[in-house]
């Protein structure tokens, strides 16, 4: 692996496995008020952003439930969720094809000019992972925030 990938590759494992612990069946469509997103919005929008940075990586798969979310802005938009285990199917699967693709990026690959609107200087390959990685840590906090909030066990690192 690219060193400069390190770094970001150790995010990326922790990331997919506190994905995969801060989800719960029983949160999954509670929210503290009107103003909030349950957990299994937020875990959807999570595996939104895998695909897209899958997408960005040069795998061309599409997400099983981008058909339920396209045009979807917020939450009230939605008709119907997935449930916390097909969230959690579809986050392992295209995890393991990230985690190898990883593995086969050269430093051209990171170097390589991305076309986004994304809020960054550096638009290379390089930047957008950081920066999806980083919103990937966010919205964990949210899960985390969210798992506390109704009673349930704080989110492990394990």
């Amino acid at each position: 692996m690219e060193q400069a990938l390190t770094p970001l590759y150790e995010i990326f494992k922790l990331n997919s496995r506190l994905y995969l612990n801060c989800l719960d069946e029983d949160q999954a469509r509670w929210r503290p008020n009107g103003q909030t997103n349950s957990a299994a919005f937020v875990a959807l929008h999570l595996l939104d952003s895998r695909f897209f940075i899958a997408r960005t990586m040069g795998i061309e798969h599409v997400s099983p439930f981008a058909a339920m979310t396209e045009g979807k802005r917020s939450i009230e938009d939605m008709q119907d969720m997935p449930s916390i285990e097909q969230l959690r199917t579809t986050w392992r699967d295209i995890t393991g094809e990230i985690r190898e693709r990883f593995k086969a990026l050269s430093a051209a690959d990171l170097s390589r000019a991305i076309d986004t609107k994304l809020p960054l200087e550096n638009k290379t390959l390089l930047g957008v992972l950081s920066f999806l990685l980083q919103h990937d840590s966010f919205h964990l906090g949210q899960l985390a925030l969210l798992r506390k909030q109704m009673g349930l066990q704080a989110m492990s690192y394990r």
